[in-house]
């Protein structure tokens, strides 16, 4: 096997790789770049067809990737509980993904303390429960995004709801047990204290 056959077999597995991304904006650029080893992999190979379809595939990733950077999400909440129908639908539809990554999350709560949708672009993308404690604690009991969305820039905008000025500096505190979503709050800067609590000041 020649150098020129291992690329050909790393741009097989490149876009092969980014079908399986269910993120946009993952699948463009993973496609990009195995639509860009293919190029170099037909020009070596003097198969143009090859060279010339690849090359097209990579300029309609570098089009869409520059349009996905330059158009901003708008964010914006809704009160779930105004919304209560669409709720117990988003809830009932979410059910088996939101008890995997909230085993200790009963419908219950739903009623007991306060919730709201994380909008983006006007689709109701994050769940979020939460109790407001009198002493600048907010304690977060559901923090659930639909997985097209998972990304940082939810969280980053909920720091910003809660967030009121300088001099009063509050604190989310959450409970998980989930590998996923400890590595997530994690990267959010969430540190875990001696309670067993993921902590974030904010």
């Amino acid at each position: 096997m020649n150098y020129v056959e291992l690329i050909g077999y790393l741009a097989s597995i490149l876009v092969a790789i980014s079908l399986t991304m269910s993120k946009i904006l993952r699948l463009r650029i993973i496609n990009l770049i195995g639509a860009a080893t293919f190029s170099v992999y037909g020009f070596l190979l003097g198969a143009y067809p090859i060279f010339f379809v690849n090359s097209f595939i990579v300029c309609i990733n570098i089009y869409y990737l520059i349009k996905m950077f330059r158009n901003r999400d708008v964010f914006d909440i809704l009160n779930a509980k105004s919304n209560r129908e669409y709720l117990n639908r988003f809830y009932e539809h979410y059910q088996k993904d939101i008890k995997h990554y909230f085993p200790n999350f009963v419908e219950e709560d739903l009623d007991k303390y306060k919730s709201i949708f994380i909008l983006r672009n006007m689709r109701p993308v994050n769940l979020v429960v939460f109790n407001e404690q009198s002493d600048g604690i907010v304690e977060i009991l559901l923090d659930y995004t639909i997985l097209e969305y998972r990304d940082f820039l939810n969280g980053e905008y909920l720091f910003s709801l809660f967030k009121k000025n300088e001099t009063n500096e509050n604190q989310l505190v959450t409970k998980s047990n989930s590998k996923e979503h400890i590595k997530y709050l994690k990267k959010l800067g969430f540190v875990k204290n001696d309670g067993g609590l993921y902590v974030k000041k904010i």
